[in-house]
């Protein structure tokens, strides 16, 4: 979020929706992911956003972020997998409008019942509670649109990354890509992220809601990269992300 020029009013890296001052203000970045690849690498993170299922399955997840053995530990990985999934779905979607990303304890059994691809509309930042539940997903994509100043794929990180630089000039120093290209959160339990996604795909599990915001963010960011050909950043960026290609 900006504050004054050049600078940032807040920068965060957690799971943190987004409040209606602020969607009213605008100039918000915001990183994105694939519905099916949020869900499994959340389900391996000792599910993340959803410690309802955590009682429900009578498992205790560590705090130790480095642990990732709680999925590991379900007696049915399809059953939790698909439970996590419904606990979660339209996480992105929710955070847009101002609400938390799982659903807690009664949106274990079932998705939520939206009503994906109304027509309602809310360029205003009206908040959740003033809108009808069916027209949530509606008025994430409204505030997706006029909201944001930049939205990324993780993805695509480092093709995300250098359409940033293109659009943003730093301004207290040249863009470190050591640091912009680095994963500083890899997968720990790439196992559970892959059988999650087997299961997922084997049930043809589906996020619509979700999928409509991925979806907007990947058409974005197919719109805006023709037009940094010529820019001078994103071609650097673009140049240094081929020369770590080449010694990987």
């Amino acid at each position: 979020r900006a504050g004054r020029a050049g600078s940032w009013g807040s920068l965060s890296g957690g799971h943190h929706p987004l409040l209606t001052e602020q969607a009213q203000r605008g100039h918000v970045v915001g990183m994105f992911r694939d519905p099916v690849e949020r869900v499994a690498s959340g389900l391996a993170h000792n599910f993340h956003d959803c410690e309802a299922l955590q009682h429900h399955l009578g498992i205790t997840c560590s705090a130790n972020h480095a642990d990732y053995s709680c999925a590991s530990r379900a007696k049915n990985l399809t059953e939790a997998t698909l439970m996590y999934a419904n606990c979660v779905t339209g996480c992105m979607t929710r955070m847009l409008t101002g609400s938390a990303c799982g659903r807690g304890e009664h949106g274990l059994s079932a998705p939520p019942a939206w009503k994906v691809g109304s027509s309602a509309s809310s360029s205003s930042g009206s908040s959740i509670s003033s809108s009808s539940s069916r027209d949530v997903p509606a008025l994430a994509i409204s505030r997706l649109r006029t909201a944001f100043q930049f939205v990324g794929d993780t993805g695509q990180w480092n093709r995300s990354v250098c359409i940033f630089c293109g659009l943003f000039s730093p301004r207290v120093q040249p863009y470190d890509y050591d640091r912009l290209f680095v994963n500083v959160r890899p997968s720990n339990n790439l196992g559970a992220v892959d059988k999650a996604k087997s299961i997922l795909r084997t049930h043809k599990w589906h996020d619509a809601a979700d999928q409509a915001v991925y979806h907007e963010v990947t058409a974005w960011l197919d719109k805006v990269e023709p037009r940094l050909q010529d820019n001078a950043r994103y071609r650097e960026c673009r140049a240094e992300w081929w020369k770590r290609r080449q010694r990987a």
